[in-house]
């Protein structure tokens, strides 16, 4: 599931770099691509279940209450209503980049260590299998093997069982689909 969220917080973020650029170059667009994308961003997330949408919840909220008269602490009251929006709403633009980054780099160190772990017990497999990296394919047949190898062989049966309450599968054919890609990239450089 993690992989998963990292992926569309990958996708969220250049959107969001999308809408940055447009405060810069059609700065009255600014505040309703920022909504939209909120609005978009919080329906996409919806379904993983991540803090980050309350969040973005909040941001929405925050910045609709302006048009109710509120003015955050931190913006100069006696503006127009919109430059308060605008604002607000880059500033808010910056918090929750800051938030999805931060998210980002700890589910890339979550499935780094969890990545260092695979690798460790397939270097395993190809010490008791020495043709194992030739046979490999970067496929889902090449997920599935390397998976029931690791349940199967006796050395590696702690770590699968590790990985079997840890990861959800979807986390575990990222994983190990990235091992195997790289296998495939090194054999073909050897």
């Amino acid at each position: 599931m993690q992989s998963i969220l990292r992926e569309k917080l990958m996708i969220q973020a250049t959107k969001l770099a999308a809408v940055s650029n447009i405060y810069r170059t059609e700065d009255y667009r600014f505040v309703d691509a920022y909504f939209t994308w909120l609005e978009e961003a919080e329906k996409e997330l919806a379904a993983l279940r991540s803090p980050i949408n309350i969040m973005l919840q909040a941001e929405k909220s925050s910045l609709t209450s302006i048009l109710d008269g509120y003015v955050p602490n931190h913006i100069q009251a006696g503006k127009s209503t919109r430059k308060i929006q605008k604002a607000a709403a880059a500033q808010s633009l910056e918090k929750v980049s800051i938030e999805i980054y931060s998210k980002i780099e700890n589910i890339d160190h979550a499935l780094d260590q969890s990545s260092e772990k695979l690798c460790n017990a397939i270097a395993i497999l190809a010490i008791k299998e020495p043709e194992l990296y030739k046979r490999l394919q970067v496929n889902q047949h090449a997920i599935d093997t390397i998976w029931k190898m690791l349940g199967e062989t006796p050395e590696t049966i702690p770590i699968y069982n590790y990985f079997c309450a840890k990861l959800v599968s979807s986390d575990i054919n990222y994983l190990l689909l990235d091992i195997i890609q790289k296998i495939e990239s090194n054999k073909n450089h050897t």
